[in-house]
Protein backbone atom coordinates (compact mmCIF):
# COMPACT_ATOMS: atom_id res chain seq x y z
CA UNK A 1 0.00 0.00 0.00
CA UNK A 2 1.11 3.53 -0.74
CA UNK A 3 -0.68 4.95 2.31
CA UNK A 4 -1.19 4.14 5.99
CA UNK A 5 -4.53 2.65 7.09
CA UNK A 6 -6.25 3.63 10.33
CA UNK A 7 -9.26 2.36 12.23
CA UNK A 8 -11.40 4.40 14.62
CA UNK A 9 -11.52 2.83 18.08
CA UNK A 10 -12.52 4.33 21.44
CA UNK A 11 -12.51 7.89 20.17
CA UNK A 12 -9.07 7.67 18.57
CA UNK A 13 -7.51 6.67 15.26
CA UNK A 14 -5.20 3.67 15.54
CA UNK A 15 -2.74 2.57 12.87
CA UNK A 16 -3.89 -0.68 11.28
CA UNK A 17 -1.35 -1.07 8.47
CA UNK A 18 1.72 0.98 7.63
CA UNK A 19 2.61 2.42 4.23
CA UNK A 20 4.51 -0.17 2.21
CA UNK A 21 2.81 -3.12 3.88
CA UNK A 22 0.40 -5.65 2.41
CA UNK A 23 -2.84 -7.21 3.59
CA UNK A 24 -2.63 -10.93 2.95
CA UNK A 25 -5.58 -12.65 1.30
CA UNK A 26 -6.56 -14.64 4.40
CA UNK A 27 -6.53 -11.50 6.52
CA UNK A 28 -8.61 -9.72 3.90
CA UNK A 29 -11.19 -12.52 3.88
CA UNK A 30 -11.36 -12.34 7.67
CA UNK A 31 -11.98 -8.58 7.48
CA UNK A 32 -14.83 -9.13 5.02
CA UNK A 33 -16.33 -11.80 7.26
CA UNK A 34 -16.11 -9.50 10.28
CA UNK A 35 -17.70 -6.68 8.24
CA UNK A 36 -15.22 -4.03 9.38
CA UNK A 37 -17.15 -0.81 8.88
CA UNK A 38 -14.49 1.64 7.75
CA UNK A 39 -10.81 2.29 7.28
CA UNK A 40 -9.37 5.80 7.31
CA UNK A 41 -6.39 7.49 5.72
CA UNK A 42 -4.56 10.70 6.53
CA UNK A 43 -5.56 13.68 4.39
CA UNK A 44 -1.99 14.00 3.12
CA UNK A 45 -2.26 10.49 1.63
CA UNK A 46 -5.31 11.25 -0.51
CA UNK A 47 -3.40 11.50 -3.80
CA UNK A 48 -1.50 8.31 -2.99
CA UNK A 49 -4.80 6.55 -2.30
CA UNK A 50 -6.36 7.82 -5.52
CA UNK A 51 -3.37 6.68 -7.58
CA UNK A 52 -3.47 3.29 -5.86
CA UNK A 53 -7.20 2.95 -6.58
CA UNK A 54 -6.85 4.02 -10.22
CA UNK A 55 -4.07 1.48 -10.80
CA UNK A 56 -6.04 -1.26 -9.04
CA UNK A 57 -9.13 -0.57 -11.15
CA UNK A 58 -7.23 -0.63 -14.42
CA UNK A 59 -5.20 -3.71 -13.50
CA UNK A 60 -8.37 -5.57 -12.56
CA UNK A 61 -10.35 -4.46 -15.61
CA UNK A 62 -7.54 -5.47 -17.98
CA UNK A 63 -6.79 -8.76 -16.24
CA UNK A 64 -7.45 -11.91 -18.25
CA UNK A 65 -7.66 -14.02 -15.11
CA UNK A 66 -9.93 -11.88 -12.92
CA UNK A 67 -13.49 -13.22 -12.82
CA UNK A 68 -16.56 -11.11 -13.56
CA UNK A 69 -17.44 -11.29 -9.87
CA UNK A 70 -14.03 -9.91 -8.90
CA UNK A 71 -14.31 -7.10 -11.43
CA UNK A 72 -17.80 -6.16 -10.28
CA UNK A 73 -16.68 -6.24 -6.64
CA UNK A 74 -13.78 -3.87 -7.25
CA UNK A 75 -15.94 -1.48 -9.29
CA UNK A 76 -18.68 -1.57 -6.65
CA UNK A 77 -16.13 -0.67 -4.01
CA UNK A 78 -14.76 2.24 -6.03
CA UNK A 79 -18.23 3.60 -6.84
CA UNK A 80 -19.43 3.15 -3.27
CA UNK A 81 -16.39 4.94 -1.87
CA UNK A 82 -16.84 7.81 -4.34
CA UNK A 83 -20.51 8.24 -3.45
CA UNK A 84 -19.81 8.16 0.28
CA UNK A 85 -17.03 10.71 -0.07
CA UNK A 86 -19.32 13.01 -2.04
CA UNK A 87 -21.96 12.62 0.68
CA UNK A 88 -19.43 13.54 3.37
CA UNK A 89 -17.66 16.32 1.47
CA UNK A 90 -19.82 17.37 -1.50
CA UNK A 91 -17.75 20.48 -2.18
CA UNK A 92 -14.58 18.44 -2.78
CA UNK A 93 -13.31 18.57 -6.35
CA UNK A 94 -11.18 15.46 -5.80
CA UNK A 95 -14.27 13.54 -4.63
CA UNK A 96 -16.15 14.58 -7.77
CA UNK A 97 -13.24 13.57 -10.01
CA UNK A 98 -13.10 10.25 -8.16
CA UNK A 99 -16.79 9.76 -8.97
CA UNK A 100 -16.19 10.49 -12.66
CA UNK A 101 -13.39 7.94 -12.75
CA UNK A 102 -15.47 5.33 -10.92
CA UNK A 103 -18.37 5.90 -13.33
CA UNK A 104 -16.11 5.39 -16.36
CA UNK A 105 -14.78 2.17 -14.87
CA UNK A 106 -18.33 0.98 -14.17
CA UNK A 107 -19.18 1.60 -17.81
CA UNK A 108 -16.10 -0.31 -18.90
CA UNK A 109 -16.94 -3.22 -16.61
CA UNK A 110 -20.53 -3.69 -17.80
CA UNK A 111 -19.51 -3.15 -21.43
CA UNK A 112 -16.69 -5.72 -21.50
CA UNK A 113 -18.19 -8.40 -19.25
CA UNK A 114 -21.48 -9.93 -20.46
CA UNK A 115 -22.55 -11.18 -17.01
CA UNK A 116 -21.58 -8.03 -15.10
CA UNK A 117 -25.08 -6.54 -14.98
CA UNK A 118 -26.56 -9.76 -13.65
CA UNK A 119 -23.80 -9.96 -11.05
CA UNK A 120 -24.36 -6.34 -10.02
CA UNK A 121 -28.15 -6.49 -9.78
CA UNK A 122 -28.20 -9.93 -8.20
CA UNK A 123 -26.49 -8.80 -5.00
CA UNK A 124 -28.43 -8.14 -1.83
CA UNK A 125 -27.25 -5.48 0.62
CA UNK A 126 -27.97 -4.29 4.14
CA UNK A 127 -30.66 -1.63 4.55
CA UNK A 128 -28.12 1.11 5.33
CA UNK A 129 -26.40 0.38 1.99
CA UNK A 130 -29.56 0.68 -0.13
CA UNK A 131 -29.02 4.26 -1.33
CA UNK A 132 -25.51 3.50 -2.59
CA UNK A 133 -26.69 0.23 -4.15
CA UNK A 134 -29.57 2.04 -5.87
CA UNK A 135 -27.18 4.67 -7.21
CA UNK A 136 -24.94 2.00 -8.76
CA UNK A 137 -27.94 0.25 -10.29
CA UNK A 138 -29.27 3.46 -11.83
CA UNK A 139 -25.85 4.39 -13.20
CA UNK A 140 -25.31 0.99 -14.81
CA UNK A 141 -28.83 0.46 -16.17
CA UNK A 142 -29.19 4.04 -17.42
CA UNK A 143 -26.00 3.76 -19.46
CA UNK A 144 -27.12 0.41 -20.89
CA UNK A 145 -30.46 1.94 -21.87
CA UNK A 146 -28.61 4.98 -23.23
CA UNK A 147 -26.55 2.70 -25.47
CA UNK A 148 -29.76 1.07 -26.69
CA UNK A 149 -31.11 4.56 -27.50
CA UNK A 150 -27.86 5.37 -29.34
CA UNK A 151 -26.63 8.21 -27.14
CA UNK A 152 -23.12 9.53 -27.71
CA UNK A 153 -20.15 8.46 -25.57
CA UNK A 154 -20.15 11.86 -23.89
CA UNK A 155 -23.84 11.55 -23.03
CA UNK A 156 -23.27 8.06 -21.65
CA UNK A 157 -20.48 9.35 -19.40
CA UNK A 158 -22.81 12.08 -18.14
CA UNK A 159 -25.53 9.53 -17.43
CA UNK A 160 -23.10 7.27 -15.56
CA UNK A 161 -21.95 10.07 -13.23
CA UNK A 162 -25.48 11.40 -12.73
CA UNK A 163 -26.66 7.91 -11.84
CA UNK A 164 -24.08 7.69 -9.06
CA UNK A 165 -24.88 11.16 -7.70
CA UNK A 166 -28.60 11.65 -8.36
CA UNK A 167 -29.63 10.93 -4.76
CA UNK A 168 -26.75 12.68 -3.02
CA UNK A 169 -29.21 15.20 -1.60
CA UNK A 170 -30.88 12.48 0.47
CA UNK A 171 -28.04 12.65 2.97
CA UNK A 172 -28.93 16.29 3.67
CA UNK A 173 -32.43 15.33 4.85
CA UNK A 174 -33.48 14.34 8.36
CA UNK A 175 -33.22 10.64 9.17
CA UNK A 176 -37.02 10.38 9.28
CA UNK A 177 -37.39 11.86 5.79
CA UNK A 178 -34.44 9.88 4.44
CA UNK A 179 -36.17 6.69 5.56
CA UNK A 180 -38.89 7.44 3.01
CA UNK A 181 -36.40 6.18 0.42
CA UNK A 182 -37.52 2.64 1.29
CA UNK A 183 -41.24 3.46 1.08
CA UNK A 184 -43.31 2.97 -2.06
CA UNK A 185 -43.98 6.38 -3.58
CA UNK A 186 -47.63 5.41 -4.13
CA UNK A 187 -48.03 5.27 -0.34
CA UNK A 188 -46.62 8.75 0.33
CA UNK A 189 -48.84 11.30 1.99
CA UNK A 190 -48.81 14.78 0.46
CA UNK A 191 -46.55 15.98 3.27
CA UNK A 192 -44.16 13.06 2.84
CA UNK A 193 -43.93 13.65 -0.91
CA UNK A 194 -43.08 17.32 -0.35
CA UNK A 195 -40.45 16.45 2.25
CA UNK A 196 -38.90 13.70 0.13
CA UNK A 197 -38.78 15.83 -3.02
CA UNK A 198 -36.57 18.28 -1.14
CA UNK A 199 -33.64 15.95 -1.84
CA UNK A 200 -33.65 17.18 -5.44
CA UNK A 201 -33.16 20.81 -4.38
CA UNK A 202 -30.56 19.73 -1.86
CA UNK A 203 -28.65 17.90 -4.60
CA UNK A 204 -28.69 21.08 -6.67
CA UNK A 205 -27.50 23.25 -3.79
CA UNK A 206 -24.59 20.87 -3.15
CA UNK A 207 -23.27 20.93 -6.71
CA UNK A 208 -24.43 24.21 -8.23
CA UNK A 209 -21.80 26.71 -9.36
CA UNK A 210 -18.99 24.23 -8.88
CA UNK A 211 -16.75 24.86 -11.93
CA UNK A 212 -15.63 21.23 -12.10
CA UNK A 213 -19.20 19.84 -12.30
CA UNK A 214 -20.37 18.98 -15.82
CA UNK A 215 -23.49 21.07 -16.43
CA UNK A 216 -25.28 18.38 -18.45
CA UNK A 217 -24.70 15.97 -15.59
CA UNK A 218 -26.08 18.65 -13.28
CA UNK A 219 -29.27 18.85 -15.36
CA UNK A 220 -29.72 15.07 -15.17
CA UNK A 221 -29.39 15.13 -11.38
CA UNK A 222 -31.76 18.09 -11.15
CA UNK A 223 -34.47 16.41 -13.23
CA UNK A 224 -34.15 12.73 -12.30
CA UNK A 225 -37.62 12.74 -10.69
CA UNK A 226 -39.36 14.58 -13.54
CA UNK A 227 -42.16 13.08 -15.66
CA UNK A 228 -43.77 13.96 -18.98
CA UNK A 229 -47.02 14.62 -17.11
CA UNK A 230 -45.38 17.38 -15.08
CA UNK A 231 -45.78 15.68 -11.69
CA UNK A 232 -42.09 15.88 -10.78
CA UNK A 233 -40.66 18.28 -8.17
CA UNK A 234 -39.69 20.80 -10.87
CA UNK A 235 -42.97 20.42 -12.83
CA UNK A 236 -41.11 19.97 -16.13
CA UNK A 237 -43.05 18.44 -19.02
CA UNK A 238 -40.32 18.50 -21.66
CA UNK A 239 -37.17 16.55 -20.97
CA UNK A 240 -34.13 15.52 -22.95
CA UNK A 241 -33.78 11.85 -23.88
CA UNK A 242 -31.05 11.45 -21.24
CA UNK A 243 -33.36 12.97 -18.60
CA UNK A 244 -36.17 10.59 -19.57
CA UNK A 245 -33.76 7.66 -19.32
CA UNK A 246 -32.50 8.44 -15.81
CA UNK A 247 -36.04 9.18 -14.62
CA UNK A 248 -37.39 5.89 -15.98
CA UNK A 249 -34.51 3.79 -14.63
CA UNK A 250 -34.85 5.51 -11.25
CA UNK A 251 -38.53 4.50 -11.16
CA UNK A 252 -37.75 0.91 -12.13
CA UNK A 253 -35.06 0.36 -9.50
CA UNK A 254 -37.08 2.12 -6.77
CA UNK A 255 -40.02 -0.17 -7.62
CA UNK A 256 -37.81 -3.20 -7.01
CA UNK A 257 -36.51 -1.72 -3.74
CA UNK A 258 -39.83 -0.54 -2.29
CA UNK A 259 -42.19 -3.36 -3.30
CA UNK A 260 -42.29 -7.14 -3.27
CA UNK A 261 -42.59 -7.24 -7.05
CA UNK A 262 -40.23 -9.41 -9.08
CA UNK A 263 -38.39 -7.70 -11.96
CA UNK A 264 -40.91 -9.20 -14.42
CA UNK A 265 -43.82 -7.91 -12.37
CA UNK A 266 -42.17 -4.53 -11.90
CA UNK A 267 -41.58 -3.88 -15.61
CA UNK A 268 -45.12 -5.05 -16.39
CA UNK A 269 -46.52 -2.57 -13.87
CA UNK A 270 -44.31 0.23 -15.18
CA UNK A 271 -45.34 -0.40 -18.80
CA UNK A 272 -48.94 0.19 -17.69
CA UNK A 273 -48.56 2.93 -15.06
CA UNK A 274 -45.97 5.06 -16.85
CA UNK A 275 -47.47 5.00 -20.34
CA UNK A 276 -48.31 8.70 -20.21
CA UNK A 277 -44.98 9.74 -18.71
CA UNK A 278 -42.58 8.18 -21.23
CA UNK A 279 -42.59 7.36 -24.93
CA UNK A 280 -43.67 3.79 -25.66
CA UNK A 281 -40.41 3.15 -27.53
CA UNK A 282 -38.33 4.02 -24.46
CA UNK A 283 -40.47 1.81 -22.21
CA UNK A 284 -40.09 -1.09 -24.63
CA UNK A 285 -36.34 -0.51 -24.94
CA UNK A 286 -36.00 -0.73 -21.16
CA UNK A 287 -37.75 -4.10 -21.22
CA UNK A 288 -35.41 -5.21 -24.02
CA UNK A 289 -32.32 -4.24 -22.02
CA UNK A 290 -33.60 -6.03 -18.91
CA UNK A 291 -34.28 -9.13 -21.01
CA UNK A 292 -30.93 -9.06 -22.84
CA UNK A 293 -28.99 -8.63 -19.59
CA UNK A 294 -30.85 -11.48 -17.88
CA UNK A 295 -32.20 -9.16 -15.19
CA UNK A 296 -35.80 -10.36 -15.51
CA UNK A 297 -34.65 -13.77 -14.33
CA UNK A 298 -33.49 -12.51 -10.94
Amino acid sequence: MTFTLFIHFKEQYITYAQVGSEIEEEKYKKLKKQKIAKFYIDEKDELNYQSFLDALLQDTMSSSTATTEEKVNIVEGACGSAIERMQQDPSSESSYKMTENAARTLRQCISENPDAMKELFGKSVEKHELIVKHSLNVSALATKLGQKMKLSEEQLDELAVAGLLHDIGLMQLSEETRNLFSKNRKDFTKEELTAYNAHVQDSISILIEKPYVNQNTMELITNHEELKSGYGPNKKTKLSLSEYIISLVNIYDKTIITTDLTPKQAIKEILIDQMGNFELDLLNKLKEVLTEEGLLEL
